[in-house]
């Protein structure tokens, strides 16, 4: 069954590492509201899909600041969704990213009679210093007020996001951030070195990346984390059991699925697909002829698909299944990389050894 992501893509302000398609830009030149022209852009694209109505098995709604919207913003946009996906309550799992900031009781019990069960929610570091210096407007005391608000509303699995390797950040700096949002008991915690995109703030102010020093707090962290049963189950998710997160699973494992709103990305009938990323353009483009712009078409076959089944199978700590095309076609890079000591072969399946996750992208790079 295809997951749903659908995008929003409002900040209250851009963090200095976001190189999302995000604005902090919620007023149109005209002075209109760029939130209410969205989601009717968003309603016009839901639309163009209505053949696959109540076809989902995941929903995933990420950003930007999902929880930016205001309730009423909330209600119209489930109800767009929900002609989709029909009652979200019947999806396998139903995710919506939040920013502690914009996060209140009200938006909380919204989101549990619209069907959300998964709350995906940025910590970042729990210094404060530290959340400053990355353009962050919550601060560790509002992580923990919209925690403490979802736990009352009746969320039983919530993910923290956790970054290393920051500017001015210490091993210690990171243990603690460690520390503190585990005494929370999350269900999930996903875990992201620092990196610096071109076009960001942080590439413009020149901030550097800090791989060795991310490198050793990750491996400080993946111990931590799966001693207090957090299993890590892609390079950079752990869940406890039964949490893992069934809709990027389904990406890793080149399931199908549907992205709706600019830079969102779909993969149907063999074709990726990727919205322009640019906000007007997205909105003249559905308004013009039902469906945006695209951003990218390709259609994968081949060589081709099957590197990236390898890369995305990869990512996974159970790895990925040799199958008769597949020893075909890498057989060469294959036994490169078990001679260099960066995967481990059993029966049929092959992964990246736990201890060198953190060179994945030295693995992923054989399958380019």
């Amino acid at each position: 069954m295809p997951g749903l992501y659908v995008h929003i893509p409002f900040c209250r302000q851009k963090c200095g590492y976001c190189d999302f398609a995000s604005t902090a830009e919620l007023a149109a030149p005209d002075g209109s509201c760029r939130v209410a022209a969205y989601l009717g852009a968003l309603e016009g694209e839901a639309r163009a899909y209505a053949r696959l109505a109540g076809s989902f098995d995941t929903l995933y709604v990420g950003g930007g600041t999902p929880s930016l919207l205001s309730a009423a913003q909330l209600e119209k946009f489930f109800s767009i969704i929900n002609s989709l996906t029909g009652p979200a309550g019947k999806l396998a799992e139903a995710t919506f990213e939040a920013n502690p900031e914009s996060l209140d009781e009200e938006k909380a019990g919204l989101f549990r009679r619209a069907g959300i069960n998964r709350v995906s929610l940025g910590l970042q570091a729990a210094q404060d210093r530290l959340l400053r210096g990355l353009g962050r407007v919550a601060m560790s005391g509002d992580f923990a007020r919209a925690y403490k608000v979802l736990r009352a509303a009746g969320f039983e699995n919530i993910n923290a996001d956790l970054m290393c390797g920051l500017p001015g950040q210490s091993l210690v700096d990171f243990t603690e951030s460690l520390d503190w949002l585990l005494a929370m008991r999350p269900e999930h915690v996903s875990l992201y070195a620092l990196e610096v995109h071109e076009g960001t703030l942080f590439y413009k102010q020149g901030v550097k990346e800090a791989p060795e020093a991310a490198a050793e707090m990750y491996e400080a962290a993946a111990a931590a984390l799966e001693a207090a049963g957090l299993l890590r189950y892609e390079i950079s998710n752990f869940a406890r059991e039964g949490r893992r997160c069934r809709h990027n699973l389904n990406y890793w494992e080149q399931g199908s699925y549907l992205g709706l709103g600019p830079a969102a990305a779909s993969y149907l009938d063999g074709e990726r697909r990727t919205n322009t990323g640019d906000l007007e353009t997205y909105l003249t483009s559905v308004a013009a002829q039902g469906v945006p712009a695209a951003g990218s078409r390709e259609t994968l076959t081949g060589r081709a698909r099957l590197a990236e089944k390898i890369m995305l199978g990869l990512r996974k700590t159970d790895g990925v299944e040799l199958e008769s095309d597949i020893i075909t076609e890498f057989s060469g890079e294959i036994d490169r990389l078990l001679a260099q000591g960066l995967i481990e072969k059993n029966g049929r399946t092959i992964k990246i050894k736990s201890s060198r996750l953190y060179l994945s992208n030295a693995v992923f790079r054989e399958f380019v």
